[in-house]
């Protein structure tokens, strides 16, 4: 019995070993594969040719297209004044900014009516005595179509009347004119820039207590090169056309707010310093003011510094390919069916900030390569891959 016990073990690791050789000798190796190379991995675009519309973009700092000094045209003291009449505050055309006392102004205009009443007396009393006296004349016998004298039928008197009834015409329109003048109001739709007004403040007439710029437009005067001028539709005053339009931007806090605007005028002039002419863009309603969802920052408001985009002329039959994917010598890198690249050189057209045009050099359907790739060469073996569309 314990003989067996020894054999067995040894038998059953004498066929383990048995069995394990055949295993190793039946195994057969994995051949070695060497894997063709692709080339380093590149972002492509498919270029296409399209029309295109040139776009001129600038800077400039809003500013509002009308502004007036407010001056009352009549002397006296303040007794009402408009609660908006602080600065910041807003006004329709016509709205009472504020008024000066009228009792002296409405007094004037009495002793002006009754000044007429008496001139009018005395006007009448001339005319019936004209009346008289051209009768007496006509009863007397005196040559055929002799015309008495001008003193006898009192017309020097009745034109002396005449007159001075209608300096009392006058005198009653001026004392109108002064009596509206004390309530002092808006001269078009504006807002108050700056005031030095109060109730019960003397003002003597002429002198100006506050500012008020207009609401309707806010222009921004943009510098623009002459050669990008050429682009730009800019109406001037002896021909009627439409201006270039515009969309002038603001970039606050991560957000790009937007106004729509038109070129109206240029400034007439080249600057001498920078050889740049100026067009000025126009913007309707800057204030939203009929808007209930305006906020400060969706407001156009003067002084801003904005960046303007200003809509040309359109051209066909152009490329555009981004700035990144040009390289030295006007040249870009194409990629082509057998994935081999090769170096090109292009006739630019225009650059603009992110793009070039090209006017020659790219076929629709072309695979232009827009990753930088340090040690290009003529035929290298490049693995494309399409840009994804934004």
């Amino acid at each position: 019995m314990s003989k067996r016990k020894v054999v067995l073990p040894v038998i059953i690791m004498v066929v383990a070993l048995v069995l394990t050789g055949l295993i190793v000798k039946s195994r057969q190796l994995p051949q070695p594969q060497e894997k063709p190379y692709l080339g380093p991995l590149v972002e492509v675009v498919e270029v296409t040719a399209a029309s295109r519309r040139i776009v001129v973009t600038g800077t400039g700092t809003a500013q509002p297209r009308f502004e007036a000094s407010i001056a009352p045209q009549v002397t006296g003291q303040v007794n009402k004044i408009s609660p908006r009449m602080v600065a910041g505050g807003f006004f329709r055309q016509g709205e009472e900014l504020f008024t000066i006392e009228a009792v002296d102004y409405q007094l004037a205009l009495a002793m002006a009516q009754a000044s007429l009443a008496q001139t009018e007396l005395e006007l009448a009393r001339n005319e019936n005595l004209a009346a008289l006296a051209r009768k007496e004349w006509q009863r007397l016998e005196f040559k055929e179509n002799e015309e008495p004298s001008p003193l006898v039928v009192y017309a020097p008197q009745l034109k002396s009347a005449l007159a001075q009834r209608d300096a009392a015409l006058a005198a009653i329109k001026q004392a109108e004119l002064n009596l509206q003048r004390t309530s002092i109001t808006a001269p078009f739709n504006c807002y108050i820039r700056n005031e030095q007004v109060d109730v019960g403040q003397y003002l003597r007439a002429g002198v100006s207590v506050a500012t008020v710029a207009g609401t309707d437009q806010m222009e921004i005067v943009v510098p623009v090169s002459l050669d990008q001028l050429a682009w730009l539709q800019v109406p001037r005053n002896e021909v009627s056309q439409q201006g270039s339009t515009a969309q002038v931007e603001l970039q606050s806090g991560g957000k790009t707010f937007a106004w729509q605007g038109v070129i109206t005028r240029a400034l007439g002039e080249i600057d001498p310093r920078n050889r740049m002419a100026n067009v000025v863009v126009t913007v309707a309603d800057p204030f939203f003011r009929d808007s209930k969802d305006a906020s400060l920052l969706s407001e156009l408001l003067p002084g801003m510094f904005v960046e303007v985009h200003m809509q040309g002329e359109e051209i066909s039959g152009v490329i555009a390919v981004p700035r990144g994917a040009l390289h030295d010598n006007d040249s870009v890198w194409i990629v082509d069916a057998e994935n081999r690249l090769h170096i090109r050189g292009v006739e630019i057209f225009r650059r603009e900030r992110d793009e070039v045009l090209v006017r020659a050099g790219l076929e629709t359907g072309e695979k232009v390569v827009l990753s930088n790739l340090p040690g290009a060469a003529e035929g290298m073996l490049l693995r494309p891959q399409l840009q994804e569309s934004k």
